[in-house]
């Protein structure tokens, strides 16, 4: 199954992401705790494509048979450089690829002239079968 997503790349819109993700993972069926997961790296990721990124964001899901793949992109025209608040906190930021790994089987980041795109695999009970 297969699920994809794209919207601007804005840091208000991450929450958006996370909520798609949360109907479809709903809709396919997986745990609580599945599903926790799961946000958490959708969110980290959409974070950073939002902050770092181009002029969109994409999230595409595919559950297969054990292994649910999130797969978040930036792409588009190439946004001038974001600068951080000068009150911005170090702490608060520089984590999120470190949870994304803790959570995820195998994370793969593939850079290009295009945009960047992370995926992320998480294991899974098992696949299930999208609801009626």
């Amino acid at each position: 199954m297969k699920a994809r997503f794209t919207l601007p790349a804005h840091e208000a819109l991450v929450g958006c992401l996370r909520g798609a993700a949360r109907t479809v993972l709903t809709r396919w069926r997986l745990s609580a705790e599945e599903q926790d997961a799961a946000l958490l790296v959708v969110g980290e990721l959409a974070a950073n494509a939002a902050v770092h990124g181009r002029s969109e964001m994409s999230l595409h899901l595919v559950l297969t048979h054990g292994t649910l793949g999130v797969i978040v992109g930036d792409h588009g025209d190439p946004v001038p450089s974001r600068q951080r608040p000068a009150d911005d906190d170090p702490d608060e930021h520089g984590r999120g690829l470190d949870i994304v790994h803790t959570l995820s089987t195998g994370v793969d980041v593939h850079c290009g002239d295009h945009g960047t795109w992370i995926l992320a695999r998480l294991a899974v009970t098992v696949a299930h079968r999208e609801a009626d």
